[in-house]
């Protein structure tokens, strides 16, 4: 029978192994679909086509050629991992050639799960100097007694041996695949921006703010975690070299996130590493940034150059920043106690001081502040836990815990600031989805940040680190609710990927409550529903949290994993979506930390001894 008789009628369906004429008069294109582990070219096709479909699609090994003649069969191959693929009909040698540029590709090993090897190379920097691994090496297992010692005694109250032993087995392959994302990204900033502060990671194109290696230090302590250990000191060894910052001019920037990323990431990775190279330069970095606490009651102007020591104010508003002001002491006071210098906490300190004292007890207080007054004024009648707000409630509590649980008045404020925003900003629609509604002259608006879901993860750490007589019953619950509702901004998307912030209708039943609005439909890469999900599987060993991060993190992968690293999307409900050609930092610091140590077993990291910046930066707690 002449193959050409088997082409698809009209082109309008495809049989997979089908075979099409490039061109009826000369030779012959084969289209494969899926992956090929045996492979038999043959002249001849056999007398019944709906028998050979039935024969290939059903059959393996060597089955399907003994059904040809030997007569009409000219190649046949079965792949083998790092063995040579010849023809077992003339030992002649083949290759497996990627189509787009004839690049040869690689064999893998047999997986359940297997990835696409030219999906693999292309997306691969070709200039990048280490390369890839199509297949990473897993990282660490546990045995299963080494398991059983980090189980706290509360997980095994709740779940069998066999559950937890069960979801560390199916957790492992998550956490290679958050650790080749992490790798992925590393290389594709250390082909295309290394040294350098961020990476457009579409184009290729590299860029700069404060000029201080921004991606590579607040990615460091993420490399630590996931055992990158040779990534982490190629890092230390660059920055051994360049006596960062320079004197010359790096242009004015936010001292608010120079502090938690720069600062942060370098007094982590020395805590972690003890490598004095990352001490030094965090030293440096904070005298060219302390001139800008030379301000009257103490709060720092809230732009520096950190190359020649100028600060000034932001001319977009008259106000300073509730975040930004109270957003400084675990960085600052983590180098002052790291250094034995008291200065830098100091500083630090008397910043928080000045917010409190004009707070004057509150607990929930307004965005703004006068920059002015001993204690300034707020100046706003908006509150909110998301942006511009949330890290300062964050560090009530964490500074308190880093610590070691001395300086107990930010513990009493931030007790009466959780106790202030459950009376006054927790609203449930009518479909049971439950938020954190911001506040605007008393008025609640029904809208939440993605940034808010830090504040699930905040009052679950709270609820199991506070002394058991001062916990508010209804923080645990509560935690629960909002990490239910962070994880639904994802799953009601197309994507799988959450907006800039969502909308609730009061009135709508579960399923139609939640809305994306048309002012901010885009995803950043941002990190908090991940970290609410970390603290909340950290605390109660259910499975189902990992269920859910690896839910989300799959649309991450799906959607946003682009040729040199990850990309924010324009649309999380625009397939196919529009890539915005950007990673911020915090991608690495903190979304992937979060997902890793969520799949990860649980003694990863020791919550007894570290605390988390709003970075994602692990602190040492002090003893």
């Amino acid at each position: 029978i002449d193959i050409s008789a088997r082409s698809i009628a009209i082109m309008q369906t495809l049989f997979v192994g089908s075979h099409v004429p490039a061109d009826r008069e000369k030779l012959q294109s084969h289209m494969f679909l899926g992956f090929v582990g045996s492979f038999m070219l043959a002249l001849k096709a056999l007398d019944d086509p709906a028998a050979e479909r039935r024969l290939i699609a059903g059959c393996a090994g060597d089955e399907p050629a003994k059904a040809f003649p030997d007569t009409s069969r000219v190649v046949q191959v079965s792949f083998s991992k790092d063995a040579p693929q010849l023809n077992a009909f003339n030992g002649a040698p083949l290759e497996v050639l990627d189509v787009g540029d004839d690049r040869q590709l690689p064999v893998l090993e047999w997986s359940l799960h297997p990835a696409r090897p030219d999906a693999v190379e292309a997306a691969r920097p070709p200039d990048n100097p280490t390369g890839p691994t199509v297949a990473p090496p897993p990282g660490p297992r546990l045995s299963a007694d080494a398991l059983r010692a980090t189980w706290p005694q509360h997980w095994r109250d709740k779940f069998s041996e066999a559950e937890l032993l069960k979801s560390q087995e199916e957790a492992d392959p998550w956490a290679d695949e958050v650790r080749e994302a992490m790798r992925h990204t590393w290389r594709g900033y250390k082909a295309k921006a290394w040294g350098r502060d961020d990476l457009k990671t579409v184009s290729g194109k590299p860029s700069d703010w404060c000029r201080m290696a921004v991606t590579m230090i607040d990615g460091l302590s993420t490399l630590w975690l996931m055992g990158l250990k040779d990534e982490f000191q190629d890092a230390a060894d660059w920055l051994a070299k360049q006596q960062m910052p320079t004197q010359e001019r790096h242009g004015m920037h936010s001292f608010f996130e120079i502090t938690i990323r720069v600062m942060g990431g370098l007094v982590s990775a020395f805590e972690l590493s003890r490598q004095n190279v990352f001490l030094d330069t965090a030293r440096r970095l904070a005298e060219r940034m302390m001139p800008a606490f030379e301000t009257p009651n103490g709060m720092p102007k809230n732009t520096v150059d950190v190359g020649t020591g100028d600060s000034k104010w932001v001319t977009w508003t008259k106000n300073a920043l509730l975040a930004e002001a109270g957003t400084l002491q675990m960085e600052f006071g983590g180098l002052s106690h790291d250094t034995g210098e008291p200065k830098y906490g100091l500083a630090a300190d008397r910043s928080m001081q000045t917010i409190l004292d004009a707070a004057g007890g509150r607990g929930l207080v307004p965005i703004y502040l006068t920059r002015t007054g001993t204690p300034p004024r707020f100046n706003s009648n908006k509150i909110s836990i998301g942006a511009m707000g949330d890290s300062y409630y964050e560090y009530l509590l964490k500074h308190w815990l880093q610590s070691g649980k001395k300086k107990t008045q930010l513990k009493e404020v931030w007790k009466v600031s959780m106790r202030e925003m459950i009376e006054q900003m927790v609203e449930k629609t009518k479909g049971g989805t439950t938020f954190i509604a911001e506040l605007m002259n008393g008025r609640k608006r029904n809208r939440m940040d993605h940034l808010a879901c830090f504040v699930a993860g905040m009052l679950m750490l709270g609820s199991r680190t506070l002394p058991a007589e001062e916990v508010d019953s209804r923080w645990e619950p509560l935690a629960v609710e909002i990490t239910e509702t962070c994880y639904q901004m994802y799953r009601r998307t197309r994507t799988g990927l959450s907006p800039e912030f969502v909308d609730f209708d009061m009135n709508a039943m579960h399923g139609a409550d939640i809305m994306v609005p048309r002012s901010a439909p885009h995803n950043l890469l941002r990190p908090e529903a991940a970290e609410a999900i970390y603290y909340m599987w950290y605390y109660t060993g259910d499975p189902k949290y990992r269920r859910m991060a690896h839910e989300m993190f799959t649309g991450f992968q799906k959607y946003c994993k682009v040729a040199w690293g990850y990309t924010a999307i324009a649309n999380v409900n625009n397939v196919p979506v529009k890539a915005r050609d950007s990673q911020e930092s915090f991608w690495l610091a903190e979304t992937m930390k979060y997902f890793y140590l969520i799949f990860a077993p649980r003694n990863t990291l020791n919550l007894e001894e570290w605390v988390l910046n709003t970075e994602a930066q692990p602190m040492r707690i002090w003893t």
